[in-house]
């Protein structure tokens, strides 16, 4: 970013100088690697449900996230009720990915990757917050936050380091590395996946435990010989807000969607993979069905051309785009973590296809969504739903229970902070 760094502090009683006016249960200071408002991926989604989750069981709770030329911060997007309740700063951070450093990192042992999310103008907020108030917990948002775990022991030795983990970073990396054609990539990639897995592994011993979003991460990390604790928190969805009326089908054709960030590596190869080798066969079978696709990067003249694929670009409203579509496809095949727009959709009533990569750690048996992994089986069922529509609200309704007796937002939260009170109190 142009000029020196720069720090938004986005309180306006902390801009006064004022103390928080209200006693609570517990104080929680959460790290991000990207602000978690506004909510335009998964990984926004997963951060911003459990702050909201911690803040409706009475936790104080305070950010402190950088903001990057990928995720700036957006301070007119955040409202002010929710700028005074996080207290949030935002701390400009550049952490573009340069092939030139990547490709010379292949001459020391250290990640780059990590490296990348190191800026020292954090680490000196990061040492001012953790001067000014004491807090119980640090909550690090992702692998990308642990290289200030230094700066907190040395400030703040007392206060419980927290991992929230959303995946196996290094994972990621591994599979670019195991897809990539180009000889050069696949050096680079190695290295890069083999350098952050030895990081993610060493870290483990600095941190007082690790909240989890899903079981196989969990486990994941208890393979790795993790001893410390482990909670598990997954994605949380307030489902009042989610209540919406589906569109009325009747006499028309399915109007299948996928709504997703297109400058992540796999959302792009998921949505060439099911345009190329599935969406023939449907159109085939199915001439007046439609694939509506939308996201953030997305070419305007991707995939033009193809009959039955409609183009839309970048949203404003992705919840108002999804709800005038039937059901959401999401051909993944490759990622680690859950897929929150999966959970998303489903609490929205909207149905759900996906390959098995793209149902892990959600356990999605008997739910409403649709998993295969091969390209027969997956355009096999979703020509069976096309030709019998009236299925779709059997798995709307299937999916909104699912979501509600295993999502539930402040049950999430509830359970977050009796886990922290246990580390602190036990």
């Amino acid at each position: 970013m142009a000029g020196s760094p720069r720090t938004h502090v986005a309180s306006s009683f902390q801009a006064a100088g004022q103390p928080v006016t209200f006693d609570p249960e517990m104080r929680i200071l959460q790290l991000c690697h990207k602000p978690p408002l506004p909510a335009i991926d998964g990984g926004c989604m997963a951060m911003d449900a459990l702050t909201q989750g911690m803040l409706e069981n009475g936790a104080e709770v305070k950010i402190l996230t950088a903001a990057t030329r990928k995720h700036p911060i957006r301070l007119d997007a955040l409202g002010d009720d929710y700028l005074e309740t996080t207290d949030l700063e935002a701390i400009d951070i550049e952490t573009g990915f340069d092939p030139r450093d990547a490709y010379i990192s292949l001459l020391n042992r250290d990640s780059y990757n990590i490296s990348r999310f190191y800026a020292h103008h954090y680490a000196m907020v990061l040492r001012r917050a953790l001067t000014r108030r004491r807090y119980d917990v640090v909550q690090l948002e992702s692998l990308y936050t642990t290289p200030y775990i230094d700066t907190i022991r040395q400030h703040a030795p007392d206060t419980l380091i927290a991992l929230r983990s959303h995946n196996h970073e290094y994972q990621i990396w591994e599979q670019r590395w195991k897809s990539s054609r180009n000889p050069l990539s696949r050096l680079a990639f190695r290295h890069l996946s083999k350098t952050l897995e030895r990081y993610e592994k060493d870290v483990l011993k600095d941190l007082d435990s690790i909240v989890a979003i899903s079981e196989k991460e969990a486990q994941g990390y208890r393979e790795w010989g993790y001893q410390g604790p482990i909670h598990l928190a997954g994605f949380g969805i307030e489902m009042s807000s989610t209540q919406a009326s589906r569109p009325a089908i009747e006499s028309r054709a399915i109007k299948l969607f996928h709504l997703g960030a297109m400058d992540w590596g796999p959302n792009r190869e998921g949505i060439d993979w099911f345009v190329q080798a599935i969406w023939p066969a449907i159109r085939a079978a199915h001439p007046g069905t439609e694939f509506h696709i939308a996201g953030k990067g997305l070419n305007p003249m991707e995939h033009a051309g193809v009959p039955g694929v409609f183009n839309h670009g970048e949203v404003p409203d992705a919840r108002s785009f999804s709800q005038s579509y039937d059901l959401l496809v999401v051909p993944l095949l490759r990622g680690a973590g859950i897929r929150v727009k999966i959970v998303d959709a489903l609490a929205q009533g909207i149905p759900v296809a996906t390959t098995n990569k793209g149902a892990l750690g959600l356990d999605m048996e008997g739910s409403g969504a649709l998993v295969h992994s091969e390209p027969e089986g997956l355009a096999a069922a979703l020509s069976d739903l096309i030709a019998h529509p009236d299925r779709l609200a059997i798995l709307s309704e299937r999916g909104r229970a699912e979501v509600e007796s295993r999502f539930d937002r402040k049950a999430i939260g509830a359970g977050l902070l009796e886990f922290y009170r246990g580390q602190l109190h036990g």
